[in-house]
Formats: structure tokens, C-alpha cells, sequence
């Protein structure tokens, strides 16, 4: 067994930016000046803040479940290609490690209010939306944001994190999600 493990096995780079794609999209609806032009709009719209929701969703479920899978399985490991080890002290103080989740988990309310506002239905979220979501923001407040965590023993996972999937077949689900660079299979780990 190797000595070292990445911290990243390479979902973050599947990832949207949730903010970027939210913020274009209400900004357009807000200078729009009637209703049935914000209602057109947001009916061609809504798939894009979904599909960024869902990603974004996907890689907290990956992130839960690779850490999950190297505690489980290389504690003694020393973890590689943490990019919060290199922030600087200015960087460390103005970091927050909890806002994109927060951000998130609050502007879900907001989006599922909108879609009823501009008569959308059918719009089926996964059913551990918000477990995922309290999960992934204890797991980031608990370790602090990785700013100091050098080694897989020093990960703590959050208590009510649980997957009834060995985890060897979850790591084989986050290398499946990689290959096709689809993070919505990661909603797949149980």
C-alpha cells in the first residue's frame, strides 16, 4: 500500500461553479420588467440552475464518500495534493469554508419557491438532498476546511455519516463518475 493517497481523487474538477450560473441567471430575471417575459425566461432557464445544483450536489456526495473510503481504507496515509496546506495566512483568514454549502442549501429554498412562483413541476430532487447537504457543511466545519490536515488520520468524519456500500465499491463508483466525468453518479453511493 502506497504511503500517500490524494486528497482529491479528481472530482473537483467535474465541478460547476453554482454561484457563477445562479447569479447570471437571477440577475437577468431582475431587470426583466413583466412577468410573463421573467416566466418564459425561467421556464428555459431553470434546467441550467438544476443540472449546476445536481453537480454540485454529486461532488459533496463525492467528497463525503472519498473520505469516507480513505479513512476506511489508508488511515495511515499521508494525504497529497491538499490545496488548503498552501493558503496563506491572509488566505486562512478570510476563508470560509462552510459559504458555497451555505450558499447552496440556502438558495434551494429560494429555487424550489420559484419554481412553483413560475409554475415549473416535476422537478424531483434526490431524496437525501438534505442529509447530503447538513452532512457535507458538518464535515467541512469539523475538519475546519483542511487547512490543517496533513494525513488521512487526521479527517474526521461527521457521526451521521453512513453508506451501506463497501467501500471498495464506492471508491469504484467515484473512478466510474471520473471516467465518464459524470459526478451525478456519485448520487448513486449508498
Amino acid at each position: 500500500m502506497a504511503d500517500t493517497i490524494e486528497f482529491d481523487p479528481g472530482i473537483s474538477e467535474l465541478c460547476d461553479d453554482f454561484y457563477s450560473e445562479v447569479y447570471v441567471i437571477e440577475n437577468d430575471i431582475a431587470n426583466m420588467p413583466q412577468y410573463p417575459r421573467k416566466a418564459r425566461y425561467y421556464s428555459v432557464t431553470y434546467k441550467r440552475i438544476l443540472k449546476t445544483f445536481l453537480n454540485n450536489l454529486a461532488f459533496y456526495q463525492g467528497c463525503l464518500a472519498w473520505a469516507y473510503y480513505i479513512v476506511n481504507t489508508h488511515s495511515e496515509c499521508k494525504l497529497s495534493g491538499n490545496p488548503f496546506n498552501s493558503y496563506t495566512e491572509e488566505q486562512k483568514s478570510q476563508y470560509a469554508p462552510t459559504a458555497m454549502v451555505d450558499f447552496v442549501t440556502e438558495y434551494l429554498e429560494k429555487f424550489k419557491s420559484d419554481l412553483k412562483y413560475f409554475h415549473i413541476k416535476n422537478v424531483v430532487f434526490p431524496e437525501n438532498t438534505n442529509e447530503i447537504l447538513e452532512t457535507y457543511r458538518s464535515f467541512l466545519a469539523e475538519n475546519e476546511g483542511f487547512i490543517n490536515v496533513h494525513n488521512v488520520s487526521e479527517v474526521k468524519l461527521p457521526e451521521k455519516l453512513k453508506f451501506i456500500m463497501p467501500a471498495e465499491d464506492i471508491k469504484a463508483v467515484i473512478d466510474k463518475a471520473i471516467e465518464n466525468k459524470n459526478l451525478n453518479l456519485l448520487l448513486d453511493i449508498k
